[in-house]
């Protein structure tokens, strides 16, 4: 979790090797996307200070590539 232009980002961190194709956003089924909107809706409800503040799943995915390749894809599902 984190605070980022005036919203809470909550991050889902990706690896991905050498060998896998780089399309990181292929790699959260929509049944993990559906889990992550559930774990943060939970984090809210248990944290009521946060429960007012705009909230967003950023990914960042990093490829274990030489050199090292990272990718950050703000707001990635809305």
């Amino acid at each position: 979790m984190a605070w980022h232009e005036g919203e809470l980002a909550f991050v889902e961190v990706r690896t991905l090797t050498a060998g896998i194709p780089w399309h990181p956003e292929a790699s959260i089924s929509m049944r993990k996307q559906k889990g992550l909107r559930r774990a943060i809706e939970l984090f809210l409800a248990e944290n009521p200070s946060y429960e007012n503040l705009t909230a967003r799943i950023d990914v960042v995915a990093v490829r274990t590539t030489q050199p090292v390749e990272v990718l950050v894809w703000v707001d990635a599902f809305r």
